[in-house]
């Protein structure tokens, strides 16, 4: 399952493998910006939450993500993705 939030022209991923996995979150490796900045997302039963504005990755970007994975059900390999069950990075690679 791939989960998508976007706030204006930015937004962060969440990729789980299956029910119950911690799974990825995206992380934005040319984020510049102060270490505390947080972006505030609204969900559709009006619950807000807050994310760290480096985990942050242009619309763009969020748009070829989901068509990558609609095509494939695979996790986008060109996203910084960060394992949550495990604290390691899985690294972007260039398609």
């Amino acid at each position: 399952m791939l989960s998508v939030l976007i706030n204006g022209d930015s937004g962060w991923l969440m990729y789980i493998r299956q029910p119950g996995d911690a799974g990825f979150s995206s992380r934005n490796p040319e984020y510049d910006g102060p270490a505390n900045a947080l972006i505030d997302y609204v969900i559709d039963n009006g619950q807000r939450d807050q994310y760290p504005a480096s985990w942050a990755l242009p619309v763009p970007l969020i748009m070829r993500a989901i068509e990558y994975f609609q095509s494939t059900g695979l996790r986008p390999p060109f996203i910084a993705w960060h394992d949550d069950s495990h604290g390691e990075w899985a690294p972007a690679t260039a398609l």
